[in-house]
């Protein structure tokens, strides 16, 4: 299977968490220009597991960095569960999946 992002947004509308590992914070705040501290403030919660963070969502369940063009704000620092998509999960909807 090959891909190519087409910038639909369609994995970062699927329902689910963004579940974050030390790394990807780190990363993503970098990228941002704030702190570590600050960005686990703004951009993050409590993942359903209890045991990790994950992306804040925006009110209709989508990314909140998810841009109206489909594209990503923190795409050069995304974090691994997104980078890994979609060899290592896939979503209903990705037109940049081919045989």
């Amino acid at each position: 299977m090959t891909f190519s992002c087409q910038r639909c947004g369609a994995c970062c509308r699927w329902p689910g968490s963004v579940l974050l590992e030390a790394p990807d914070i780190e990363a993503a705040a970098a990228m941002l220009g704030v702190e570590e501290e600050t960005f686990i403030a703004e951009h993050t919660v409590l993942a359903r597991n209890r045991a990790q963070l994950t992306l804040r969502e925006n009110a209709d369940g989508s990314c909140g960095f998810l841009h109206p063009d489909g594209s990503c704000h923190i795409y050069a620092a995304r974090p691994k569960q997104c980078r890994d998509f979609p060899h290592g999960w896939q979503v209903e909807g990705c037109t940049g999946l081919s045989s």
